[in-house]
């Protein structure tokens, strides 16, 4: 169970748990196909080399094996469907197809039975997507964390002075985790160092794999779903997986910039700006809750754990400049703004331990902070705490977007019968 972005980037790692069994495609397609042996066998190795990875993978190299794995088998079967046509595709013939999958963006535990090809290429791009977003999980999963707490400030002349300070050096990797050199961020999480970016082009990656599967793949297989099907199969699931991953490439984009010590004012809008990405997501799941059976409560909590940290930390910021500005009662008032948005998430993460682990960590961060301030106000400043602050959080600024996929290669030139060398099925 990984533990990997904790506060900053609460992950739905669940959606890379896809898992199918093997399918041996030379056994079902009749030998009077113009369907070369090779192509087919070819197929029905790499949808092995793919069956092989049971779930989400929890290394680096298996998370990019599984990626390429997934990258190999999609265009090689994306060629085999776009000769389906030229078959006699009778309903018999149709069921000899039975490719068999779960749904963890589903939630259940379910499988189901496909016996469309196309729908089966609609599981292979999710799968596809989903192995990709892994790759980024995983990554964040090496970095070392920052230390939490009270430890993480200094008293100067009884006043609270936040260790903080440039990042520009990515901290060297250590056995532990913990992070307690000058310059680590202001809160809990990972600290990602200059793998930042190639984390936050990862999720995009996906993100643009989501954004195809949802536009170009799925749509056409509405008509053609049972009542009982998977939620991967929908194309407004795929766009709420696309909304996530921008969601979480942002967050580790701001991640980076408070490691920068960037200016609060900015930050404030970047964890806004994850924050509407997030909300964006939620509003594709409501607005098309009559297409799904079930949804997961795993994506659902993240989605609001996502919303509420996010929104938790740009009040963080507010504050801690109210306090610079020696405005103490709005630091206090702004303060007890975050840690509202941080309660209204407590039983979402309920539904796994490192997302209350997360939680727990931001709450004790803010608190932290909150009862410093207090303290200030008691024994120097004496300011009225107001019932609601007085500072109003700006828009959002996305500074994210997918990356858009590229064609395959090759795809052309599978299934041809003009391979002089090669016997048909």
């Amino acid at each position: 169970m990984h533990v990997a972005f904790a506060a900053m980037l609460p992950p739905f790692d669940f959606a890379g748990d896809l898992v199918t069994e093997p399918f041996v495609f030379e056994k079902e397609i009749s030998s009077d196909e113009s369907l070369t042996l090779s192509d087919v066998r070819a197929l029905s190795t790499k949808r092995r080399t793919l069956c092989a990875f049971r779930g989400n993978a929890g290394t680096p190299e298996d998370a990019a094996a599984r990626s390429q794995a997934a990258d190999e088998y999609v265009p090689h079967l994306e060629a085999l469907v776009s000769r389906i046509e030229e078959f006699d595709v009778t309903a018999d013939r149709q069921k000899r197809f039975a490719f068999t999958w779960n749904s963890p963006l589903e939630g259940l535990g379910n499988t189901f039975k496909l016996n469309d090809i196309k729908q089966e290429l609609g599981m292979a791009w999710m799968l596809r997507a989903a192995a990709k977003r892994q790759e980024a999980v995983v990554a964040v999963d090496e970095r070392p964390r920052a230390l939490v707490g009270p430890a993480r400030h200094e008293q100067d002349d009884d006043r609270l002075i936040v260790i903080g300070g440039s990042v520009l050096d990515t901290p060297p990797p250590e056995t532990n985790k913990t992070q307690t050199k000058e310059g680590t961020p202001k809160s809990p999480g990972p600290v990602l160092g200059e793998s930042a970016p190639q984390i936050a082009t990862t999720l995009r990656a996906a993100a643009g794999v989501y954004k195809h599967t949802a536009q170009n793949i799925l749509p056409q297989l509405k008509d053609t779903l049972d009542g009982e099907r998977p939620n991967e199969l929908l194309a407004s699931m795929a766009e709420t997986m696309r909304l996530l991953c921008l969601a979480e490439a942002q967050a580790a984009t701001v991640r980076r910039a408070e490691e920068r010590a960037t200016v609060n004012s900015l930050l404030i809008k970047l964890h806004l700006g994850a924050c509407d990405l997030f909300s964006a997501a939620d509003k594709v799941l409501n607005d098309h809750v009559s297409d799904f059976n079930r949804i997961s409560r795993k994506l659902q909590a993240c989605i609001l754990l996502g919303i509420s940290v996010h929104r938790a930390r740009a009040y963080r910021c507010a504050a801690e400049d109210a306090f610079a500005a020696d405005e103490i009662g709005e630091a206090i008032c702004l303060s007890d703004a975050g840690i509202k948005h941080l309660e209204k998430c407590v039983v979402a993460a309920s539904e796994s331990v490192r997302w209350k682990a997360a939680i727990f960590e931001e709450m004790e961060n803010l608190v932290s902070s909150r009862s410093v301030y207090q303290k200030e106000n008691e024994v120097v400043y004496f300011q009225k705490v107001p019932e609601k602050p007085k500072f109003r959080l700006p828009e959002g600024k996305v500074i994210v977007s997918e990356i858009e996929r590229k064609d395959d290669p090759g795809g052309q030139t599978l299934f041809t019968n003009d391979k002089t060398d090669d016997k048909t099925v």
